[in-house]
């Protein structure tokens, strides 16, 4: 139990500056490859927190930003 409070700890921090930064992500999909977004895997741009699925498809989105259109999160 007393490593698991400075894990949880280090997780809320790391998880509150990710989302400080640039804000919330603009989308909930990957817009190279469709599939569900992760944090972890973001760029920041003048749109606002753009996030993808895996690292291949964030380094194809920064070679060419143009061909792959953000869908912006549905509106609740």
């Amino acid at each position: 139990m007393k490593a698991l409070i400075p894990a949880l700890l280090l997780t809320f921090i790391s998880i509150t500056a990710v989302l400080a930064k640039g804000g919330p992500p603009i989308n909930e999909l990957c817009p190279v490859d469709g599939k569900a977004g992760r944090v972890i895997y973001r760029v920041f741009s003048e749109k606002g927190t753009i996030i993808f699925c895996c690292a291949t498809c964030l380094d194809t989105y920064q070679k060419s930003p143009a061909s792959y259109p953000v869908a912006p999160k549905a509106e609740k």
